[in-house]
C-alpha cells in the first residue's frame, strides 16, 4: 500500500471514476473495517457510502468525494503505533500512530501537545523527556524500544488528554486579558479565486468582503489583525495554519460559506477542532460563543456547532474556529450575505463575540467605518 496516490490520480476522486487510485481507496477502507468493497477500481455507490462513513468518523464533510482533506486522512488512518519509526522532520510526519504516541505520552505526564496526529516540536520534546526518564538513548525518535517502554506504562485515569485540556484552559486564562486591545488575530477568508466548491459560484469574493469589514472593526478596536490570504491567492488549509503558527496569533477565525444541492437548505453554523479521540475545549468554547451570538443577532436557522478536522482547525496551535453564516446555495442566505448592511451587522456581532472571548467586559465597540488596515503577511 503506497503512502501517496498514484501519479495518474485526479485532484478529486468521486462516483463514476475508475482506476488504480479507486482500488487503493477501496483497499484502505476495507483495512479500516469501514466496508468490504473489494478492489475492482470502480467508484460506485457502495464506495461512495464507504467514503462517507470514513469522513463522518474523521470529522470531515461527508460528501463522498476523496479530495485534498480526505486522501491524507485515509493515509494517516493506515498507520498503527509501531508500524514505522517516528521523528520530527521539516515536513511533519502525520498519522494515527502519532496520535497514539501523543496520547500515551500525555497520559504519563509528558507534554506532547495537542493530540492531533502531527509530530511537531512538542511531541519530539516529550519523546526525548520520556526517553531520558526511562533510561533510553535520547534521540527524539519513537522506535521499537521507545514504543515498547510506552506500552509497559499506562495511566488510564489520565486518558482522553486530561492534561492537555488543563494546559489549554490555563493558556486561555492567560489570553483573556481584557478584550480586543493588543490581541493578535488571524482572519481567514475561506476559499480563494481558484476554488470552486459550489460550481460556478465565487464564494471567495463573498468571504473576502465579509473579512474586510470584520478586519476593519477589529483593528479599530485595538486588535492586531492579519489576513490568511490576499484577494488573488489560494493557499491551502495547511499553509494558512502554518502562517497562524508562525505569526503566533492568539486566535484564528475563518469565514466560510455552506452549500447544499437543495436550495432550501439554509442557516448558520460554527466549527471547532475535534475528532473521535481529541477535542479542543477552548476552540469549542469560542465556537459556542460565536454561534450563540449569531443566532441571537438573527442569523438563523441555528445549524449549531460541530467538531471537524479541517487543517485550519487541526494544525493551528491556538483556538481556531470556522464560521459559516449561511448557505451560498440558498437564495435567501445569499442575498443577505452580499448585502452591505448585513455584512456590517455580521462583522459587529463577530467583533463583540471575540471581544467577550478575550475577556472584554464591555461589548460596546467601534461601530462605523475604519481606516485601520489589516496585514497580509
Amino acid at each position: 500500500m503506497t503512502d501517496t496516490p498514484p501519479a495518474s490520480q485526479p485532484p478529486l476522486i468521486r462516483t463514476g471514476d475508475q482506476g488504480p487510485a479507486v482500488g487503493d481507496i477501496q483497499r484502505r477502507l476495507a483495512r479500516l473495517g469501514i466496508a468490504d468493497l473489494g478492489d475492482d477500481g470502480v467508484f460506485g455507490e457502495r464506495t461512495r457510502d464507504g467514503v462517507r462513513a470514513f469522513q463522518r468518523r474523521r470529522g470531515l464533510p461527508a460528501d463522498g468525494i476523496v479530495g485534498p482533506e480526505t486522501w491524507p486522512a485515509l493515509v494517516e488512518a493506515s498507520y498503527a503505533l509501531g508500524d514505522r519509526l517516528l521523528w520530527h522532520s521539516a515536513t511533519f510526519m502525520r498519522g494515527d500512530d502519532i496520535h497514539e504516541l501523543q496520547q500515551r505520552l500525555n497520559q504519563l505526564g509528558f507534554d506532547a501537545g495537542t493530540e492531533d496526529g502531527i509530530f511537531g516540536s512538542l511531541t519530539r520534546a516529550a519523546v526525548e523527556e520520556f526517553q531520558r526518564n526511562v533510561g533510553l538513548a535520547v534521540d527524539g525518535v519513537a522506535g521499537p524500544g521507545t514504543v515498547e517502554a510506552l506500552r509497559r506504562l499506562r495511566r488510564d485515569h489520565q486518558s482522553m488528554g486530561a492534561g492537555v485540556r488543563a494546559r489549554e484552559r490555563e493558556a486561555h486564562k492567560r489570553l483573556a486579558r481584557g478584550g480586543l486591545p493588543g490581541a493578535r488575530l488571524l482572519l481567514d477568508p475561506a476559499y480563494g479565486p481558484d476554488d470552486r466548491p459550489m460550481g460556478d459560484e465565487r464564494p471567495d469574493e463573498v468571504t473576502w468582503a465579509l473579512v474586510a469589514r470584520l478586519a476593519g472593526r477589529l483593528a479599530a478596536s485595538g486588535a492586531d489583525v492579519f489576513l490568511a490570504r490576499g484577494p488573488s491567492t489560494t493557499p491551502s488549509g495547511s499553509q494558512r495554519a502554518r502562517l497562524a503558527n508562525e505569526l503566533g496569533v492568539d486566535a484564528v477565525l475563518s469565514l466560510g460559506l455552506n452549500s447544499h444541492h437543495a436550495p432550501v437548505a439554509r442557516g448558520c453554523s460554527t466549527y471547532y477542532f475535534g475528532s473521535e479521540r481529541s477535542t479542543s475545549e477552548v476552540g469549542r468554547e469560542l465556537a459556542e460563543l460565536i454561534q450563540s451570538s449569531l443566532v441571537g443577532s438573527g442569523w438563523s436557522p441555528d445549524c449549531r456547532t460541530h467538531a471537524m478536522t479541517w487543517a485550519i482547525l487541526r494544525e493551528t496551535r491556538m483556538p481556531s474556529v470556522v464560521v459559516e453564516p449561511g448557505f451560498v446555495t440558498s437564495p435567501e442566505d445569499a442575498a443577505r450575505l452580499v448585502d452591505p448592511a448585513q455584512q456590517d451587522a455580521l462583522a459587529h456581532t463577530l467583533t463583540e463575540a471575540l471581544h467577550e472571548f478575550l475577556g472584554g467586559k464591555d461589548p460596546s465597540l467601534v461601530p462605523v467605518e475604519m481606516d485601520a488596515a489589516p496585514r497580509v503577511p
